[in-house]
């Protein structure tokens, strides 16, 4: 039976990562009030929510922090600190005070942990710091596709909250030979990608954010019947989320194009319980499942699936991963045990028909 790779360097980030969560209130806690000593005048801006904000805020860095130590990507945390840096200066704060939080999280780390788990975090922490003030943050590439101007135009009317305006683009786009699942790829994924870029620069707000995720999701299920689907599907896959994710629109697209290029697909949603996919993973006779993650703390809940479909079927199901989680640390595939991880939905179609021609 194939098991997730574990080494005794895999086994201490684990308990490394373990460690960091154990302690995120009191670190949380600790970092924020040292921050609001040296930066009174935060308290005089803010009120008592400097307070309250500067906890949450120092608690999901850890949630980060854990999470890529645990997959042994350093990558990772700069990734996180280069968004996060790029999001705060959206709104008119530094880079330089959230290099200083890190520090500050990494002060109060120090004084727990043993002397190699501090080397270990401060392998991470102080990249991160760098990265925050190299203030080189990427651009979101255009789309490449001939349906630019209709990424655009989409963009522009699922953030305005014109859900009728960005379904009748893209019906349009299909009367004009478009195949749904091309504008799945072309349009919906990049607008999506783009729509999150503005929140980030704060050009949009988080509820222009989630109002146009919402108006994307609708506009799916307006195309769903529009897919060719083949008569007799035979290979059969189960997609998922775990526990704990809230991002569906990526692995809502993939299952329909997996219908649509013969798949009998079971879409789970998100935030699902490990058990349910059990059950539905048993009941469907899935040969493969797909496991989605776009925040990179869902990762343990992500193996913690993988090692419980593996105790119950053994090697009958190949396992595949996809998100943004995946994108972050590639190395985690691997030590999962998936059989591999997509990056976006024409490579997750690519893997997984791949898979049934290599009779993985």
């Amino acid at each position: 039976m194939e098991r997730v790779m574990s080494t005794p360097e895999s086994r201490n980030r684990r308990q490394l990562a373990a460690a960091i969560k154990s302690l995120r209130s009191m670190v949380a806690e600790e970092a924020t009030n040292q921050f609001l000593v040296l930066h009174p005048d935060w308290i005089a801006r803010y009120g008592d929510r400097a307070r309250q904000f500067g906890i949450e805020d120092a608690g999901y860095h850890q949630d980060f922090l854990a999470a890529a130590i645990m997959s042994g990507e350093p990558q990772a945390f700069q990734e996180y600190a280069e968004w996060a840096a790029r999001m705060l200066m959206a709104r008119g704060i530094e880079p330089r005070f959230l290099a200083e939080n890190f520090e500050q999280i990494g002060e109060a780390l120090r004084k727990r942990l043993t002397p190699p788990q501090v080397e270990i975090v401060d392998s991470y922490i102080r990249p991160g710091a760098e990265r925050c003030l190299a203030r080189d943050a990427k651009a979101v590439p255009e789309p490449s596709s001939q349906l630019v101007q209709l990424t655009r135009m989409y963009t522009e009317a699922a953030t305005g909250g014109n859900r009728h305006a960005a379904l009748a683009l893209v019906l349009e786009a299909v009367r004009q030979g478009h195949p749904v699942i091309d504008l799945y790829a072309d349009v919906l994924q990049p607008a999506m990608y783009r729509i999150g870029h503005l929140w980030e620069e704060n050009q949009i707000t988080v509820a222009q954010e989630h109002m146009a995720t919402a108006i994307t999701q609708f506009v799916i299920a307006q195309l769903y019947p529009l897919i060719e689907l083949p008569q007799n599907p035979s290979e059969k896959i189960v997609i998922t989320g775990v526990p704990g994710e809230f991002h569906q629109v990526g692995a809502n697209m993939v299952a329909d194009a997996l219908e649509a290029s013969g798949w009998d697909v079971r879409f789970l949603g998100t935030d699902t319980p490990s058990k349910g996919v059990l059950d539905a993973v048993e009941e469907h006779e899935a040969r493969i499942l797909g496991i989605s993650a776009t925040m990179l703390f869902n990762v343990p809940q992500v193996i913690r699936l993988a090692e419980q479909v593996r105790e119950k079927t053994g090697d009958r199901i190949s396992i595949i991963v996809g998100g943004a989680a995946f994108r972050l640390a590639p190395g985690l595939c691997e030590e999962i045990g998936a059989k591999g991880y997509a990056l976006d939905l024409r490579s997750a179609i690519r893997l997984v028909n791949g898979l049934v021609l290599t009779g993985n």
